[in-house]
């Protein structure tokens, strides 16, 4: 995933620096109201609509709060039963978001999207000893003594899909470089716990006997300490009458004869999942700097901070385990989580954008771009010259302007062709290879328009002239040098009598 984020941001990039970059001479231009149709923002308005897909990565705690587990255990005695605690909380998720900016400054919107997190931490029950009434495979009730080996540990991976409703907040701290923020609620729909274990437990039995001969029973002794005599199956009964034996070939036979005891038994089931009710309210909050890759993308990099509280309706007659080899989960006695994550925020924004109309003007009657030429500066009347029409009349890179020293050629052009009025001139636009040729074939057109243009404003009849876009066609010179390169962006004017 973050190999394909990091491949999607850099064609990003390669894009917004495909448009041949402004690079204006010293000489004094005519500005014309036409420009090129460019990769910069400002050849576009914002329509308010934004789409964010934000990555986050941080700390997680969860205060837990169950119930008894014991409470379910038939008449417990002599229990030992510590809380369960969260520890080691890591969380990470991805969420997708649609939003909206109102106003003309597009400062404050909503949002409305999913998300999903994953979580994973440790569940853990420091001690468990209980001691209460159960059957035995013959429908014997004695005392059933279960004790975990060691701490109870449960590895949890949390899935939960949240939906965020939020208020949104932007604004510009330089051209590049901005501050958003996303506050609001997150409705949880659905939260899974997946668990595994390392419990072991010792499982022993205690028996009491009454009655005579033909009518012997079981009945259960709940007294602290068991009766003198009662029958013991119990680790410290067995060492102190075999300190040398083999414990668990007794426990083993004797599990064999169909009582319930085991030492060290793991259960036979260690993974499982364990769902909490869902439809709880949380909070969230995700502050970032935001940073301008191009016309519609931008980068937030920040952080986020979320509060959760599920509630959840706990397992009833819970048992963590009785018979040998059973489990189950301590998630089950869950009543409340509280959860607390905090991290990094990486975040892609898209914010739709509408296109200006391009001024591109089509063969007349169409609205064609107005000329505004410069004032130009006085000069001591000197020998006329006469010069050549077909000169190049040269652009600065990216440029639809016509510079003064480009005057004398176009002015020499109205003279002849308002002598000669038959005649007909075909004006030819190129520029050089830079950028992409579905650009430069738009601005070499422009160019020749804005030639044409002037030509027209200065008397000309617009109907003997012909604008003719080429492109990067038929360099003038090498585009592999700058000076090469300012040859080609050039118009050239052609004049056929002929036609």
């Amino acid at each position: 995933m973050k190999r394909s984020i990091l491949s999607f941001l850099a064609v990003v990039a390669a894009i917004s620096t495909q448009a041949q970059n402004i690079n204006p001479e010293n000489d004094r231009v005519v500005v014309t109201n036409e420009t090129p149709t460019a990769k910069k923002c400002n050849t576009c308005d914002l329509s308010g609509w934004v789409i964010d897909l934000n990555f986050m990565c941080g700390g997680l705690n969860q205060q837990l709060s169950s119930n008894d587990p014991i409470a379910a255990y038939t008449e417990p005695v002599n229990s030992k039963v510590s809380g369960i605690q969260f520890n080691n909380g890591m969380s990470h998720g991805i969420e997708l978001q649609a939003g909206y900016f109102f106003g003309k400054k597009r400062n404050w919107g909503i949002g409305l999207g999913v998300s999903h997190f994953r979580q994973t931490g440790n569940v853990t029950m420091d001690e468990f000893h209980a001691e209460y009434a159960s059957y035995d495979n013959f429908g014997n009730v004695f005392r059933q003594i279960v004790t975990a080996n060691d701490q109870i540990k449960e590895r949890v991976c949390v899935s939960s899909i949240n939906i965020p409703i939020v208020a949104k907040y932007q604004t510009k701290l330089s051209k590049k470089v901005g501050f958003t923020a996303d506050a609001g609620i997150l409705f949880n729909v659905k939260t899974e716990n997946h668990y595994k274990t390392n419990a072991s437990f010792d499982y022993e039995a205690i028996y009491k006997y009454v009655g005579t001969t033909g009518s012997i029973q079981t009945v259960y002794d709940n007294s602290t300490p068991p009766g003198p005599s009662d029958l013991l199956i119990t680790k410290s009964q067995y060492l102190a009458n075999n300190p040398s034996g083999d414990i668990q070939n007794y426990f083993n036979s004797v599990q064999a004869q169909g009582y319930n005891v085991g030492l060290g038994v793991t259960p036979a089931q260690r993974r499982g999942e364990v769902s909490y009710t869902s439809g709880s309210v949380g909070f969230i909050l995700r502050p970032a700097i935001s940073v301008a890759l191009c016309n519609n993308f931008a980068l937030n990099l920040g952080l986020y901070y979320y509060h959760q509280e599920i509630n959840n309706t706990a397992a009833s007659n819970y048992h963590i385990t009785d018979k040998v080899g059973s489990y189950s989960s301590v998630l089950n006695t869950v009543t409340n989580a509280v959860n607390n994550s905090y991290g990094i925020n990486v975040g892609l924004r898209y914010t739709f954008c509408k296109k200006k109309a391009e001024v591109v003007p089509e063969p007349t009657p169409e609205p064609e771009p107005e000329v505004v030429v410069a004032t130009p500066v006085e000069v001591e009347p000197q020998e006329e010259t006469r010069v050549d029409i077909s000169t190049p009349v040269l652009f600065d890179l990216d440029k639809v302007v016509i510079k003064e020293s480009s005057l004398p050629i176009l002015d020499e052009a109205v003279k002849q062709l308002k002598a000669d009025p038959s005649a007909k001139l075909t004006i030819n636009g190129y520029t050089d290879n830079t950028g992409n040729p579905n650009y430069n074939k738009k601005l070499s057109k422009k160019r020749a328009i804005v030639v044409k243009n002037y030509l027209r404003d200065h008397g000309v009849d617009p109907k003997i002239l012909k604008a003719v876009g080429h492109g990067s066609k038929n360099p003038a010179a090498s585009n592999k040098t700058p000076e090469g390169r300012m040859k080609n962006r050039r118009v050239i004017m052609e004049k056929d009598l002929d036609e």
